[in-house]
């Protein structure tokens, strides 16, 4: 055999056992028929390879009772449902998270002008107004995330329980 008939040779010898399990593909099936009708080494291997598959067959497949496969779907619809839940918790916090954004943003300076007009916003107290501002928000931050921990927390006491 030459170097190219050899590597053919090789490539069908690694078919052999998809097709004694019937997982070829019509071109496949029709290669490794061509090389069977010239390769009696590969013939006997395939036939070999069949009765294995033929042994396997009549091996017994556990099955899971029907108890396991029922907690196992509840199990699964559960976790499903808990990452739909996070998924849209997550959309909520993003939502909150921009509007908390967009309000602090805009409330600080209507403040400023509704308390002192126009000057609170461009004058001298300029600087001084926008430092608060910073501390306003920080604080407003501390407070959301202190908010939100106790949530989690009493979320994750209500989950235990049940």
């Amino acid at each position: 055999m030459n170097h190219k008939s050899m590597n053919e040779h090789e490539k069908i010898r690694e078919l052999l056992p998809l097709a004694a399990a019937g997982a070829l593909d019509a071109a496949e099936e029709s290669r490794l028929a061509a090389h069977l009708r010239i390769c009696p080494d590969c013939a006997a291997a395939l036939s070999s390879w069949q009765e294995i598959q033929s042994d396997l067959r009549r091996i017994p497949t556990p099955q899971a009772s029907a108890s396991l496969v029922a907690r196992t779907i509840l199990l699964a619809q559960n976790r499903l449902i808990e990452e739909s839940d996070r998924r849209a918790e997550r959309r909520i916090i993003a939502v909150v998270l921009v509007f908390s954004w967009i309000f602090v943003a805009v409330s600080w300076p209507l403040a400023q002008f509704l308390g002192h007009g126009w000057m609170a916003l461009v004058g001298s107290g300029f600087k001084a107004g926008w430092e608060n501002f910073a501390i306003f928000t920080a604080l407003c931050w501390v407070a959301g995330a202190a908010a939100a921990i106790l949530l989690a927390a009493r979320k994750q006491r209500e989950k235990r329980m049940a």
